[in-house]
């Protein structure tokens, strides 16, 4: 029997990544209510079906048909193409070592990617705590609480959104445009004082999401302020990663903001660039659950929560081209 856990933001959600991983004769073994997060499901299976998750990786009947070690292979030539550092590699090729039914590339690579990292998705319905975007100069803080305020909206939700990016030129006023044509309230912080006040106002919105000033982690003053801040009214700091970026460099900063409190990782400008390395060894490095990504920078696009299977067809496209794809696409 083989067990895997699910983490999703509604029980239906779950249940569909269940499906997705382990086919319709999977059992339910256990159920996790998660505050401020969702549902947590782990399920068991005797032995789970093949998957057909892209074109040109599967296996078949076929004599010729490739043995594990093959797509293990393949799988590590993909992680070489994205950066992915010597240690991390190692991790994940020797777990699907251990898969004993490893089906075809993708789906051998979904599986690996399950057990080495956390998956939980931003919450949509409501969370008790500001959900907080922090992280590095550029990285795409301000735009990312746009989407997840105009996903949030459109879903319905009573939203208020507050910032403390009153540094930046125009980063008020970047969000202030933002917030006008979505009709929600803007507040604007100056000190932890200010935001206990002004979230305390806010309480009765479903979703409360703070746009953090640049911080540079490793200037330990911006730090201790920016855990200050967060400190001040229950909070959830995620840390907004774009893609492309240098993995060692990308640990140090993961380690960093971990030490404020951040648990989840945002991965960004996957439109823009390539190779996601860097960014899962950051998330591996901090021990941070990835959540969302962002592929686009048109806000109504919002954030798609990520899952094994959704970054394994990141990571391994069904068919290779140099013209970039969006999610919707690279997902299909």
């Amino acid at each position: 029997m083989r067990l895997k856990t699910f983490t999703a933001p509604t029980m239906s959600a779950a249940m569909a990544l269940v499906k997705e991983h382990m086919g319709a004769d999977a059992i339910i073994v256990s159920t996790q209510d998660i505050p401020g997060s969702g549902v947590r499901l782990t399920a068991a299976i005797d032995n789970e079906p093949d998957f057909e998750i892209g074109h040109g990786t599967g296996i078949d009947d076929r004599a010729d048909a490739p043995t594990q070690s093959e797509l293990i292979e393949e799988v590590e030539r993909a992680l070489i193409r994205h950066s992915v550092p010597e240690r991390l590699r190692l991790r994940l090729c020797d777990a699907m070592g251990r898969e004993r039914t490893p089906g075809n590339a993708q789906q051998l690579l979904a599986s690996a990617l399950d057990e080495i990292f956390e998956f939980a998705p931003l919450p949509e319905k409501s969370s008790p705590r500001a959900i907080a975007f922090v992280g590095t100069p550029g990285a795409g803080k301000t735009l990312c609480v746009a989407k997840a305020a105009a996903r949030a909206v459109m879903k319905k939700r009573r939203v208020a959104v507050l910032t403390s990016d009153t540094r930046r030129a125009g980063g008020v006023d970047q969000l202030r445009a933002f917030t006008k044509i979505l009709k929600i309230p803007l507040g604007i912080i100056k000190s932890p004082e200010d935001l206990r006040e002004q979230f305390d106002a806010v309480r009765g919105a479903d979703l409360v999401f703070l746009d953090t000033a640049n911080c540079n982690p490793y200037v330990q003053a911006e730090l201790a302020a920016l855990a200050e801040l967060l400190h001040a009214v229950p909070s959830e700091p995620i840390l907004v990663c774009p893609a492309g970026v240098d993995a060692e460099e990308t640990g140090d900063i993961a380690n960093a903001f971990a030490e404020c409190g951040t648990t989840r990782m945002l991965i960004t400008r996957l439109d823009v660039a390539s190779r996601l390395g860097g960014a899962l060894y950051g998330a591996d490095t901090g021990n941070l659950s990835l959540c969302n990504v962002s592929m686009t920078a048109q806000v109504a696009d919002g954030l798609t929560a990520i899952s094994p299977v959704a970054l394994a067809k990141l990571l391994m496209p069904a068919k290779h081209t140099h013209k970039k794809k969006s999610f919707a696409e690279v997902m299909k």
